[in-house]
């Protein structure tokens, strides 16, 4: 390998992970739109006593976010293969355990009738990979937001009521995915 064959593939890294940045942001004020709209949606049909099933929103919109976010997925896979970075495997690595981890979540402890701890559970799974991807992508925003889901988290345990856990859980999705997820769509922008 020569020089300028080095310079190709370090240039090809680079451009990797600014993609990368830009899919992440899609991907973190997708999602926080989806629970923040799902959550306070269900907390407006929970006061007034709107629907029978109360927890519609999410029903439809998670279901939604997945078919659409698997569509996106393919879509960027059949684009031309980019470079492999840490960052990316790291990440891949992520996705897959934050979504085992919400489905077994989401689907044990409805059916276990554990609905006090519900989504302070979630709010922790969220904190983790908030945490955690701020630390692989070094974007202290979704640190931050991951440090705000633990501290709500710890909240929604003492405070056990499901409008102030559908409250926190808004507050937590906006502070630590739609917010951050723009800032990294403006970072990945400007060029990063």
């Amino acid at each position: 390998m020569n020089e300028k064959e080095a310079l190709l593939i370090i240039e090809e890294m680079i451009s990797s992970t600014k993609q990368e940045l830009k899919d992440n942001g899609f991907y973190y004020y997708f999602w926080g739109w989806l629970v923040f709209v799902a959550a306070t949606s269900n907390a407006i049909i929970l006061h007034y006593n709107l629907l029978e099933v109360h927890s519609l929103p999410w029903m439809i919109l998670m279901p939604l976010g997945g078919l659409v976010t698997f569509i996106m997925g393919k879509m960027e896979r059949n684009k031309k293969v980019r470079a492999k970075t840490y960052v990316s495997e790291s990440m891949q690595a992520m996705v897959i355990a934050f979504s085992v981890s919400l489905f077994i979540v989401c689907f044990a402890m409805p059916a276990g009738n554990q609905w006090k701890a519900f989504y302070p559970t979630i709010m922790i799974l969220y904190a983790i990979w908030l945490f955690v991807s701020g630390k692989l992508l070094k974007f202290k925003p979704l640190i931050w937001g991951g440090i705000l889901n633990w501290i709500l988290a710890l909240i929604g345990f003492i405070l056990a009521s499901t409008m102030v856990h559908l409250t926190l859980i808004a507050v937590g999705v906006l502070g630590g995915f739609i917010i951050p997820g723009y800032l990294l769509k403006s970072k990945a922008q400007q060029g990063v």
